[in-house]
């Protein structure tokens, strides 16, 4: 989560002013089909709920998830005219992105967190994953450089191979749930970092 989210969390509010500034820029996180393996019970509603160990795979799944979540907030904030965003179309173009079956380094960590049954697997799936350079960085290059996304207003979606909207997993559109992120995720950044100021009210 630390990486995940709340760094580009962080990341994302600080180059708010600096996009505004900027027309037709555009802010993509890379999420993941993965969300959909975050765990039934996710709920965001307090810090103590990012202290207990789930498990790799459920704690892979529900960062992509709040990945996903926080830019269907950040939008959200954006239509209502918040964050130092004149109300109605929003100028920034902000996206979720899905690189597909990508051949990177992460089957290592599966390997190190399910031994010789993580080792088996990721045999198994490696020859039919993507090269990163090649194939994986597609969609969000696509979202982060096509004339597409404006002319087709592609804000606040998910994006996956190749070039097409997706809809998400249901938790992945529950807006209450991306609120509670939103605020739980706060906390923890002025937890971790002080007083927050990015130019702008976040409330």
């Amino acid at each position: 989560m630390q990486v995940n989210h709340f760094a580009q969390m962080h990341l994302a509010l600080t180059l708010l002013p600096l996009l505004q500034k900027t027309p037709r820029s555009r802010l993509v996180v890379q999420a993941s089909d993965m969300h959909q393996t975050s765990p039934s019970d996710v709920a965001f509603a307090s810090i103590d709920e990012f202290t207990s160990d789930i498990g790799p795979t459920y704690l892979y799944g529900r960062s992509k998830l709040a990945n996903i979540l926080f830019v269907r907030a950040l939008h959200r904030r954006m239509l209502r005219g918040e964050l130092g965003f004149s109300k109605g179309a929003p100028t920034v173009f902000v996206n979720a992105t899905h690189p597909g079956a990508v051949s990177t380094d992460q089957p290592q960590q599966a390997e190190e967190a399910y031994g010789l049954l993580g080792t088996v697997g990721v045999a198994l799936v490696r020859p039919l994953m993507k090269d990163p350079v090649a194939q994986g960085c597609r969609s969000i290059l696509f979202a982060s450089t096509s004339e597409e996304v404006v002319d087709k207003g592609l804000n606040g979606e998910y994006i996956v191979p190749d070039k097409m909207v997706q809809t998400p997993n249901a938790k992945a559109r529950d807006e209450q749930l991306g609120e509670r992120l939103w605020k739980v995720s706060l906390e923890i950044l002025r937890l971790k970092l002080g007083k927050l100021d990015y130019g702008y009210d976040l409330e």
